[in-house]
Parts: structure tokens; C-alpha cells; sequence
């Protein structure tokens, strides 16, 4: 019965879920920081998540069961890289002039001039149209055109309503990011945990019961695009393609799940997500989630990463030893540096990433298991900030307190900032000889004031070396190459709730949206 209900939701391609990283029913995180992000009013829960190397090995009792052995490390599928259009699908529309003809006043009210309703969260594609969403609406708006084009009725995701019940597919939509010309990536959110642990239990190692085949299809990453006509908004499919060594999921169509073990769901609700705008890595997109941080090129996907820190745990039987319990949060915060490093903000710590070249063996945070000519990403920043958390080895109880960072940029100057709810707006640099990755304090932080703010939820860096600075209450502000902050005039509204650059368009575009209204500022 669960498979015949999914099918009815197909469309052109696979039905995905959604997800909630809040466990206590009835809240309802809002939208917000980083690149694109959605942050919660109170900072949001962090996820306890644990177990010693995470990605399906042996989690401490909240994590689930023991995973099964090592499944071989069979090679990605041929054929199936999800580059090529679905046949019949309608493939995507593309303008003729993608960089135009768009406003190039210095500032635009997009909502007024172009009728747009408020929405929950904006983002660009290759072809600069401009994607907006809110719950079940998905539109695009493009160049030459007076108002944006909706989907005529709810689809992946949203295909069975939007809602706190469990068989609903997600709780609610929270980000959008643009992908190839026509196309976006619509993330959502979903129940974070599941019960009885986050393996999948059923018809052996390879098959999936019932219930838990569309429990892992919940929350996640739908791939959406125009039809051929342009006249509607189609589900592209559900992401579900790992690029990692764990072989089902790729030919599962049940969501993204651990790259290195299909057997764990653990990346069930999307946060945030940031477009590669520029370089090698050009169009890939990442997705932060409700335990790390997944990194999709196309169709394909690699999850996940995490700076992450480890709690001690008395043990019930005082003979024995403590236990370790990963703790890696959520991460609203999201950026890409102008040489494509990932920079990570989560609720506890920052992380600095350079990308490498083979998905597969992104989401490895060792050499283990890997062949000695293939590259992987090794951090280069994995810290927490100090003045606002020296980390679990200042706390008696090692239960260091949550930072709900929602921001994190790196300016033209070489210096790096990371601002969150409650916890201010903070300058550093970030010098690997000087950042340990497994230290836990740093000495050079300093906090920039004068927003009359503690409360950030969006930070954007610009070619003109400005950063421009999103607040919970206070509207926009920007910080100049000069380091002064001053309140950008013009941009009416309290909560920013999105911060988006893309510096591909002359003159380069900064998307504000600010209390579900969108403004387009040109030339920073």
C-alpha cells in the first residue's frame, strides 16, 4: 500500500521527504542565515548525535543499532550520474539573455516590481533566474518576464501536504538553491529522529521494510525545474544518487543517507544551502542538515561532513568507563570563500574545507579505507570560537553550550567572520599553523559592534570588499572595506532571513530577503 501511495506522488520522478531537525512538536523554525538558511527563533535544538566515527559505525544508546559490516565498497553504478534529462520530462527553459534584462539601479524592491508574495527563501541557477519558495510554492522568476511562474500543485515533497503527521513527507519546505539553467534544489525538513535507531532493519542487508522505506524517504533534497513550455514547475526527481562507497544508495530512491554507510540515515532535514557561484566546482551546491553538512554535484550527492566535538558520558555502571557521544549540531551557517573553500557554522563550532575533486571520497575525514592516489578534504579550520565557547574541556559537565552560529564569510582582505543568534558578530583569521584543528581555543576573535544587535541570521561578502550583514530584528546592515558598520538605507524591514551574492553579473547582485520581501542591491 506504502509503494502504490508513492507512486501516485511521482510525477516525472521520484517522490523525496522532508524534515524537521526539532524533535518537540509545534516549532516552527524560521528561515534565515548564512548563504541561504533558515534559523529558529530560540537558536534551534542541536542534535545529539553519537558514536565514534559517525557515518555507520557503532553509536553510543541514542544512535541505533550496530551497523552491518562493511558492504564491499562496490563501484558507483554506470550510467546512472543523473546528468542527462529524464526522457519526456520537457527538459528546462533557458533565457536568451541570462544576465538580462534585469534592473540595474543600485537597489530594487524585486516584490513590488515583479508582484512576488512574501516567501520563505530565494535562490539563483546557472541561467540567473531567480527561485523563490514558500511551503508548498516553488516559483521561478525570469529575465524579461513581469512576474514568476508557480507550480500549479503540490509536488515531491509536498505531494502529500506539508505537516507534523506522520505520513506526511516533510513538515515544511526551508531553502531553495538554484542549480543548471531552469532547475533548483528545493530542501526540506522532517521528524529528526527515528524510532528504534537509524538503521534500516528489515528484509536483510540489501532490502528495506515497508516502514522504514518511506521513513528514510522523509526530508532531504527535491531537484525541481521548469517543463518545456515554462508554463509550470515539475519535481525533477528526489536526490538519491550517493556518490560514496555504500552501493544502495544510489539505486535506492529513498533520500540522501551516510555515503559511507547506507545503512544510516542520519541528514534528514535541510537547514541551509549555498551555491558554488565561481571556479572549478561551479554549480555544485551544499546542503547543511540537522547533522552535517552534504555536498551535491547534479544529481549526485556526497554526506556528510561535520566539525565536530565529542561529550563525556558517565557510564550507568560506575566500574566501568565513560562513554564518548559524537555532538555535531545543526549547521545554518554555510559559505564559500572566492577560492571555493566550504565554510561551516553549526551550533557549537566552525570549520574551514577546502572541496576535492572526487565526490566519492569527500565526506572521509581520514585516510582510512581510501587508495593513496585519491584525494580528500581535509579541514582546514575545526574549532570552536573562544571568547564565546572555549569548548567541552572549560565545563565541568562537558556539555559545552550550544553558539547557534548562522553566518560565516571570508572578506577580500583575508579575514573571516561568523555571527549567530545571541552570540554577536565576531572577526578572526584563520592561519592553519596557528588553528590547530584539534585545539579547542583560539586568541584572536574580535567582536564587531554598533548594530545594536547580539542577534545575526545572514552574512555576505562582495567583490568590493564589503560584508554585508543580516540581523534577527534590525534589518541590514553593511560592514565597508574601511570596517565601519553602517545601516543600509533603503532595505525596509527587520528580519533578514537570506543573504545571497552572485558575482557572475555586471554589475554583480546582492538578493536580500528581509521579512519575506525581496530586494536586489547591484554593484558591491
Amino acid at each position: 500500500m506504502i509503494r502504490r501511495l508513492l507512486g501516485a506522488c511521482v510525477g516525472v520522478a521520484l517522490v523525496m521527504a522532508a524534515g524537521a531537525c526539532d524533535s518537540s512538536k509545534g516549532t516552527d523554525p524560521k528561515g534565515g542565515g548564512g548563504d541561504i538558511q533558515s534559523p529558529s527563533e530560540d537558536g534551534g535544538p542541536g542534535t545529539d548525535d553519537a558514536g565514534p566515527g559517525d557515518g555507520g559505525t557503532d553509536p553510543v544508546p541514542d544512535g541505533g543499532t550496530d551497523p552491518v559490516p562493511g558492504d564491499g565498497g562496490t563501484d558507483p553504478l554506470p550510467g546512472d550520474g543523473g546528468t542527462d534529462p529524464l526522457p519526456g520530462d520537457g527538459g528546462t527553459q533557458q533565457p536568451t539573455t541570462p544576465e538580462g534584462p534585469w534592473p540595474t539601479d543600485a537597489l530594487t524592491d524585486y516584490s513590488a516590481k515583479y508582484d512576488i508574495p512574501k516567501v520563505r527563501s530565494v535562490g539563483v541557477d546557472a541561467a540567473h533566474n531567480i527561485w523563490l519558495l514558500n511551503g508548498s510554492q516553488i516559483g521561478v522568476l525570469r529575465a524579461g518576464t513581469q512576474r514568476p511562474v508557480w507550480n500549479s500543485q503540490p509536488i515531491g515533497q509536498a505531494s502529500l501536504g506539508l505537516g507534523w503527521e506522520p505520513d506526511k513527507l516533510a513538515i515544511d519546505s526551508t531553502v531553495i538553491c538554484g542549480g543548471k539553467a531552469g532547475e533548483a534544489y528545493v530542501g526540506y525538513r522532517t521528524h529528526d529522529e527515528i524510532v528504534g535507531g537509524q538503521r534500516i532493519v528489515g528484509r536483510g542487508e540489501e532490502g528495506f521494510s515497508e516502514e522504514r522505506y518511506f521513513e528514510f524517504q522523509k526530508g532531504d533534497v527535491d531537484v525541481v525545474q521548469l517543463n518545456g513550455e515554462g508554463s509550470d514547475i515539475v519535481l525533477r526527481e528526489h536526490l538519491y544518487r550517493s556518490a560514496g562507497t555504500s552501493r544502495p544508495s544510489r539505486n535506492e530512491p529513498i533520500g540522501i543517507r551516510n555515503s559511507n554507510d547506507f545503512h544510516y540515515d542520519e541528514d534528514r532535514s535541510v537547514y541551509s544551502c549555498a551555491r558554488v557561484m565561481s571556479g572549478t566546482y561551479e554549480g555544485e551546491v551544499y546542503v547543511g542538515t540537522n547533522h552535517g553538512v552534504t555536498r551535491i554535484r547534479g544529481y549526485d550527492y556526497s554526506s556528510h561532513r561535520h566539525p565536530a566535538w565529542w561529550q563525556t558520558i558517565p557510564n550507568e555502571d560506575p566500574s566501568k568507563p565513560p562513554k564518548q557521544s559524537q555532538r555535531a549540531g545543526y549547521t545554518y551557517g554555510l559559505g564559500i570563500s572566492a577560492e571555493g573553500h566550504l565554510l561551516i557554522a553549526n551550533d557549537w563550532k566552525i570549520g574551514i574545507l577546502p572541496p576535492n575533486a572526487d565526490l566519492k571520497w569527500w565526506d572521509r575525514e581520514n585516510r582510512d579505507g581510501v587508495p593513496a592516489d585519491a584525494e580528500i578534504s581535509e579541514y582546514l579550520l575545526n574549532t570552536f570560537v573562544d571568547p564565546v565557547n572555549p569548548g567541552p574541556d572549560q565545563y565541568r559537565d562537558q556539555a559545552t553550550p550550544h553558539n547557534n552560529w548562522r553566518g560565516i564569510q571570508k572578506t577580500k582582505d583575508g579575514l573571516y567572520y561568523v555571527a549567530g543568534l545571541g552570540s554577536g558578530l565576531w572577526q578572526f583569521q584563520a592561519q592553519p599553523q596557528r588553528h590547530d584543528p584539534k585545539k579547542y581555543a583560539d586568541t584572536d576573535y574580535v567582536r564587531i559592534e554598533g548594530a545594536n544587535t547580539s542577534d545575526y541570521t545572514a552574512l555576505a561578502a562582495t567583490d568590493d570588499g564589503s560584508l554585508f550583514v543580516g540581523t534577527a530584528r534590525n534589518g541590514l546592515w553593511r560592514l565597508t572595506p574601511a570596517k565601519q558598520l553602517e545601516k543600509v538605507a533603503g532595505v525596509s524591514g527587520g528580519e533578514v532571513r537570506q543573504l545571497v551574492y552572485d558575482p557572475r553579473v555586471t554589475p554583480s547582485a546582492l538578493y536580500v530577503l528581509i521579512d519575506g520581501k525581496l530586494f536586489v542591491l547591484r554593484g558591491n
